[in-house]
């Protein structure tokens, strides 16, 4: 987070995030909310919290210790009014049923990468989510998620690179 605070401090055009990505969450001490409102405190350009979410395909960390780690951002997202970048990834019960506990709190939700269904797409419109497509939705074996990204509003829609591990066809 140091070096995430001297970059966006450096550069006027820059901005930042501030989270623990679900792979990480038991390599890192926890950062809570109180730990994020403290920085935010004293600097005024972390936009958004994250990426943060649940990932249970590799289980690189506990499922416990991403849960814990996830709630803890969205309560800083809700307290700071920024929203929240959510990787989900063969978690989407999980992670509906964690947005549902604070559906009421004004979430800002922006689904990172977003490689769902279209059952969890809907739900997650729903909570007034946005969604950003990657170069996942150019790769042949994609049909069911572009049908998905066909269904979702283009007001609802961004789009990403992910670079340079998710770029479209032809330029991967």
């Amino acid at each position: 987070f140091e070096l995430i605070k001297k970059i966006v401090k450096k550069y006027e055009n820059v901005f930042g995030t501030f989270g623990i990505h679900p792979h990480e969450t038991n390599k890192n001490q926890l950062v809570d909310f109180q730990y994020i409102l403290n920085q935010k405190k004293y600097f005024n350009k972390i936009i958004g919290i994250g990426e943060t979410g649940l990932d249970f395909y590799y289980n690189h960390s506990d499922k416990d210790d991403q849960i814990k780690s996830f709630e803890e951002h969205i309560k800083a997202s809700i307290l700071l009014d920024i929203p929240l970048i959510i990787h989900s990834r063969n978690a989407e019960e999980e992670t509906l049923e964690i947005f549902n506990k604070y559906k009421n709190d004004n979430l800002k939700i922006l689904m990172h990468c977003f490689t769902g269904s279209k059952n969890f797409a809907k739900r997650l419109l729903d909570l007034d989510a946005f969604f950003s497509a990657s170069g996942i939705i150019t790769f042949k074996n994609s049909l069911e998620l572009q049908k998905t990204f066909k269904f979702i509003p283009l007001d609802k829609l961004l789009i990403e690179t992910d670079s340079p591990y998710l770029a479209p066809v032809p330029n991967r």
